[in-house]
């Protein structure tokens, strides 16, 4: 079978992409994908069969099973599903903002938020919306972040991480770092001087990001250059959390640490 038959053929059908990952979990019999697809053997044999002709799966001791080419593809196919998935289920976050703040191997590895969760509110300050993201920072044993905008969350956030003496690493961009100076420089002095905190300037990055141990927050500029503070993701899964941590790693490779204020 050509490529473009075979991409046909995984793509331009549900049922067959769904066998091949059901197939692609164990080794199953022909019960239980019937039993999975609440479905009667002549409604599910020709799609298997079809998978069979491709040489993707094949048949041994009554249990199919996914062929070396199968996996393969599997492998490679996986991540591009999820990536869809992250698109169709968050398409209004992500069609609406600029992304070109997000570092490209990230982007690569936009399938790792296939479980994150959009959030929209009709508030400009989330924490008041959001009683979730304030017991989550409330009960952090560590926190890091991005921000890039002052407004009454970003001043919340300190005032928490000060309050509740949490090691933290923060990245601000300069004119979050001078209004704090400016206007609260008691707080940001404090943040400094606690043991375990790190702060790191950056000229400017067009996201704000929050993580924890569990805990993601991930929010974007409009592609007009203004914040959005009322839609965002927040995830808990560890592949989320991975990507997030990553995130902050990359920022903080490409900011400068400040030790004392000046």
């Amino acid at each position: 079978m050509k490529g473009k038959g075979l991409l046909s053929l995984i793509t331009y059908s549900e049922k067959r992409k769904d066998l091949l990952f059901l197939i692609g979990e164990k080794p199953r019999t022909l019960f239980e994908i019937k039993e999975f697809f609440n479905v009667k053997t002549p409604e599910i044999y020709p799609r298997i069969k079809e998978l069979l002709e491709a040489d993707l799966i094949q048949k041994t001791n009554n249990e199919y099973y996914l062929t070396p080419t199968g996996k393969v593809i599997l492998k490679y196919y996986t991540p591009l599903v999820e990536i869809l998935n992250v698109f169709e289920e968050t398409s209004d976050f992500w069609t609406d903002h600029d992304t070109n703040a997000i570092p490209h191997h990230l982007l690569e590895r936009f399938n790792e938020l296939e479980n994150s969760i959009l959030f929209q509110s009709p508030s400009k300050n989330v924490f008041e919306q959001n009683k979730t993201i304030v017991e989550k920072l409330d009960s952090a044993e560590k926190i890091s972040g991005v921000i890039s905008v002052f407004m009454p969350s970003t001043l919340e956030i300190f005032q928490r991480l000060v309050s509740n003496k949490t090691p933290s690493k923060i990245i601000m961009t300069m004119d979050v770092y001078d209004k704090f100076r400016l206007d609260y420089k008691e707080t940001l002095q404090s943040f400094i001087e606690m043991k375990g905190n790190d702060l790191y300037l950056i000229d400017n990055v067009n996201l704000f990001i929050i993580t924890t141990e569990g805990f993601l927050y991930f929010s974007l500029f409009y592609k007009n250059g203004l914040y959005d503070a009322q839609k965002y993701l927040i995830a808990t899964d560890n592949r989320s959390l991975n990507w997030g941590n990553d995130c902050f790693k990359y920022f903080v490779e490409h900011s400068k640490k400040v030790d004392k204020l000046e």
